[in-house]
This record gives structure tokens, sequence and C-alpha cells, in this order.
């Protein structure tokens, strides 16, 4: 079993327990320029863009376009686009002003900051767009997040709108229905998807006061933009401003959306949105994987430009992948109620773990998208509920938050998605099969790519639902050996024994196999508890660890590739605490026997035995 300590390294208990803040990205989807009068800027026909620059005090450049300003830092690359963008906003405000309608001054100012960490040092968020500090919004430019700026505008209009306070999640609605375009479709594209994966939110999730702490926006919002869309009348005033329904009543109209929606098999899921691209772990590639944990700190985060630095030392050390780990908390391991880790700029964030995927694949890199739980005072094999409607709850929750990552994963284009991460006790037996079943196919719905499990070492064999994914995946956390003082050809040998068991369980799943964590601490007989980090501080027998298992596996025909558990996206910030007993192997004696492994190459081939045909189950 997983020892509960250290292996995660460690997470502040004080994370804000907040929830998604949507930021929509994807390629740019012109807006038609609509011709209408904004009270306070000038015709949409003409103009307003100039090349001559204009600075602001502290030398920064100040793009205008109609009722869109946007302060650009000294230098930016990207002056050109982002004039280009302007011009795209402003002629997006012009569109939407009729259909609020909006009478009060158009103009929003924007900061255009040069990277995340610097949006969050200035503005307290990581996202496409977030709210400024110092000005209205602020934004990261990204081609393909077009969208996501047009969004942010559009939820500062129904701010502004003089229309009643909206719960968060009905603003959301409303200022998707004005800005149109969601992850590379339209609200009304995102039905039949959505609604084939059950992914629709409840009445009381849209009308909550509070953003709930398991709630998805990503997920929800197009639902809502969708619903706001069927309302009487043709602007907001009319459509929401005699109220709302209540919750039973949203229920029934939410219910007979997704009804009407999930017969329309015409529109697909994660497939049109982004692909999986590259075949990762197929036939003739072998994954030579790196576990990518953040550092959770603004400036070494998923997010930071530290990301590039830390994947070009992976290139060189001879990696081909990472794996990306968002979290999810849960306070209890036997009562339901999960807070998605996703809004502080100290966390894995959405936007933060698109731009470490886009960065790797910039590198070359294949990515596995691999969400975790993290549990207090426990780790997540002990997941275990009391009664069945604690079940029901905790599923609730933990299915929300697999089918937000995946469809983030699809936009990411991540070529490998986990469902989970070592939940023992939800997923062997008989009494939970279905449910993991339904969430497979479900995330099969929303995202296009590879589908894995990641089991605990010692539990791999029981999982019951191999055949529904296309690679088994394996914690691969086995002891070597016995014994502290154990010889190079004992460990040698348990090493074989380890490799034997890992075929054999290849060979019954039918399916190849994915060592989607592999380690040992750097700590005297590392091989003997290898998931515990605790201990004295010996990188020597860390290294004979390694060195054993990597003799022993090779390059099987059956092992589609590893993921060595771990690096961090900024190791200079967490090579600080390099005098623990922890699984940093960079810049230990470890690496040396990494590099040789990943130095054996990429070539493999697959037996017919290990392709047989997936089972499909029920979303």
């Amino acid at each position: 079993m997983r020892s509960p300590v250290l292996r995660f390294g460690l997470r502040a208990f004080g994370y804000w327990l907040l929830v998604f803040t949507a930021s929509a990205c994807r390629p740019a989807d012109q807006v038609a320029a609509a011709r209408l009068q904004v009270p306070g800027s000038p015709d949409a026909s003409a103009d307003t863009s100039t090349d001559a620059p204009e600075k602001d005090a502290a030398g920064g450049e100040i793009l205008r376009s109609g009722a869109i300003t946007l302060r650009v830092s000294p230098g930016d690359p990207h002056r050109a686009e982002l004039l280009d963008l302007a011009a795209d906003l402003d002629r997006s405000l012009r569109s939407m002003a009729a259909r609020l309608p909006y009478s009060g001054d158009p103009k929003i100012e924007i900061a255009v900051e040069p990277d995340y960490a610097a949006e969050a040092r200035a503005h307290g968020a990581v996202g496409a767009a977030v709210a400024g500090r110092s000005t209205e919004l602020a934004l990261v430019f990204d081609p393909a997040d077009r969208d996501a700026y047009r969004f942010a505008v559009a939820r500062r209009w129904v701010a502004r709108s003089g229309l009643p306070p909206l719960p968060p999640g009905i603003a959301d609605g409303a200022a998707l229905w004005l800005a149109e375009g969601w992850y590379g479709r339209s609200a009304a594209e995102w039905l039949a998807p959505l609604a084939r994966a059950g992914a629709f939110p409840s009445g009381a999730e849209l009308l909550a006061e509070e953003r709930p702490e398991d709630g998805s926006a990503l997920l929800s919002t197009p639902v809502a933009a969708a619903w706001v869309a069927r309302r009487p009348g043709s602007t907001l005033a009319e459509k929401l401003g005699g109220g709302l329904p209540g919750a039973a009543a949203l229920d029934a109209q939410l219910a007979a959306m997704a009804a009407e929606a999930g017969k329309n098999r015409s529109v697909g899921g994660g497939a049109a949105v982004g692909s999986a691209g590259s075949g990762a772990g197929g036939e003739g590639r072998f994954l030579r994987g790196v576990s990518f944990a953040m550092l959770n700190s603004v400036d070494g985060g998923y997010h930071a430009p530290s990301v590039d630095r830390e994947y070009a030392r992976l290139a060189e050390l001879g990696a081909d992948a990472v794996s990306l780990m968002p979290f999810a908390f849960q306070r209890d391991a036997h009562a339901p109620g999960l807070a998605f880790l996703d809004d502080h700029p100290s966390s894995e964030t959405d936007a933060g773990l698109v731009h470490a995927a886009r960065r790797a694949h910039a590198q070359g890199f294949a990515v596995l998208w691999k969400p975790h739980l993290w549990v207090r005072h426990g780790w997540p094999g002990e997941i275990e509920m009391r009664d069945e409607a604690s079940w029901r709850q905790w599923w609730s929750g933990y299915r929300r938050y697999v089918l937000h990552h995946a469809f983030l994963a699809a936009w990411a284009r991540a070529e490998i998605f986990c469902v989970g991460v070592e939940l023992d006790r939800t997923a062997i037996g008989p009494e939970r099969e279905s449910a993991w079943r339904e969430l497979i196919a479900a995330v099969r719905v929303l995202y296009p790519g590879a589908v894995t499990y990641a089991a605990n070492w010692d539990r791999a064999g029981e999982v019951p639902f191999w055949d529904a994914l296309d690679f088994v995946g394996v914690d691969a956390y086995y002891p070597l050996a016995a014994t502290e003082q154990a010889t190079d050809a004992e460990l040698d040998l348990g090493a074989k024994e380890v490799v034997g068991r890992l075929a054999r369980l290849a060979q019954r799943a039918r399916r190849p196999l994915l060592l989607t964590e592999v380690g040992f601490p750097a700590r005297r007989a590392a091989w003997r508890e290898p998931n515990a980090e605790a201990g004295d501080l010996d990188e020597q027998d860390q290294l004979r660890a390694y060195r054993a298992l990597f003799a022993a596996l090779g390059r099987r025909p059956w092992l589609a590739g590893v993921f060595v558990w771990k690096s961090f996206s900024d190791e200079s910030g967490a090579g600080r605490r390099s005098t623990r007993a922890d699984f940093r192997f960079l810049g230990r004696r470890a690496e040396a026997a990494v590099r040789a492994y990943f130095a054996l190459g990429t070539a493999r081939s697959i037996p017919p035995a290990l392709t047989a045909p997936r089972s499909k189950g029920r979303p």
C-alpha cells in the first residue's frame, strides 16, 4: 500500500478552495462586425487603430480601437496581432451592445501581461483573461485564446448591464450567449456531447449564489448559455429581467434540453476540438516520460516561464513525454465532498495546465493528463464511503472533476488521459465497476485520445475494467528486496520478478502496459518501500534500485512506456529541499540511470495478443 506520507511532497493546507473561473480558449473565429453605434464610441466602419506608438508613464505601449484600450508591456513582440485583437474585441462589443441592451460608457481597458507569472503578480490570478487590478481586465496573449478574451469582455458587460444581480452560473451563461464561442464551438454545439457524457449541471448549481467548490464552469457555462438562448426575448434584459425560475423548475428545463440534445449524434465530442495527434504509446513508439509535478508557487508553476527551461533539461535527458497532474482536495477519505484546486495562482490552474501542455508539445513531448486527488491525512487508496447515499454524492463530484479535465485535456491536445489514480477501494470489486465503466464511456465522448487508469502496484491485477481502456496503467512502487543489505544480484532478481508480474498483467488484460509512475526515493534501502520518502538520504541506493529495475525492463513489446517520478516545474525552487530523501532524481546519481534507460530509444512493437477490441461502456 502507498504510504500516506511524503510522496506527493508538502502541499500547503492553506490552499484557497475556490472554484473554476473559466478561461475559454480556441483558434480565432471572426465574429461578424455589426454596424451598431455604441454610445461614446466611433462608428464601427471607422478604423480607429493607429500605427503611431502611444506610451504610458512606464514606457509600455497603449493600443486603442474604438472602445478597447490595450496597455502592453514594453517590447511586446505581438504588436500587430494585438492591434487586430483590439479591433476584434471592439467589433464584438458592438455586436453585444444591442443584445443587452447597454447605453453606458462602453470603454474597457485591458492590461496585456508578458506571461502568466507576471499576470499573477500584478492581478492575483492566472487565466487567459482575468479581472484586473489597475485595469478592468488583464490577459496573456495567445492567438488560440481569442474567445477567452471575448468571453471576459462579455462578462464585464453583463456586470455593468443594470440587470438584477445574477448567480455566477447564470451570469456566465449570459456572457457566453453574448460572446458566442466556447472552446472551438458555439454553446449550442456543445449541448450534444455534454448531454451524452451526462455532464449537464443541476439547477441548484446554476442558481447558487457562490460557485460550488466542486463546480465546473467549463462544463456548465455552455449549458447555461443555451438555456439563456431559449428564454423568450431578444435581449438579456428581456430574457432575464423578469426573474429566474426555482431550482426544481430549472432542473426540469435542463432535463428536457439534455434529452433533446442527447439524441443528436451529428456533433461529436472532443475529437472535433483537439486531436490526440501522435499515437502516443501506440505501434512503434515507447514513451520515455517524466512525471512533471507543479511547484506550488507563482513564479515556478505550470504557468510560469520556468517550464520551458525544465522541458529543455528533460529533452536533453532523453525524455519525450511528461505527465501533468492537477489536483482536487478531499477533506476526509470517508466523507464526500471535493474541492477543485484550480483557482489560486499557486495551484494547478486550468490556464496553467493548458500552457504547460502547449509548451510540452512545442518541445516535441507527448502529454499524459493525470488528475489526482489529495486526501487530508491520507491517500486516495483509502477513499471509501460509509453508505450508498455518500457514494452517490462522492461519484457526482468525482465524475464532474474527471469530465472537467477530459474536456480540458481534449482542448490542450493531450495524447493520453488518466481517469483515476490509485483509487483502490472505489475501483476494485463489482459494486463500483459499473460506475467506472460509465465514467470511462463519458470521458470518451469528450476526449478523443487514449485513456488509462493508474492502479496502485499491489492491486493492479484486481482492476475489473482494463478491457474498457487503451492501456493498463500501473504506479509501480514494487519492492525489489526485503533487506537493507541487499546485493546487486538480489536487486536484479527482485526486478526480474517484478517485470514478470507486469508481463502477466499485460497478457491477462490483453493491453499494452504503461508505468504511469515509477520511481525510488533517494534514501537508504530505497528498494524496500519505494513509495515512502522518509529516511536517511542515500543517492547511491536510489541509483542501484533504478539500475536494477531498468535493466530488467528493457524495451518489452508489451511495455508502452514509463513516467519516472518525478521532476518539478521549477527545479531551482524544488532544489532548496535537495537534502531531503525525496523522489527527485535530477542532479543526483540516479539521473545517470534514467538517462541510460531513455537512451535505449523509442522502438517497440505490440503483439496481436495485446490489441483486443475495447469493450464499450454506457455514457
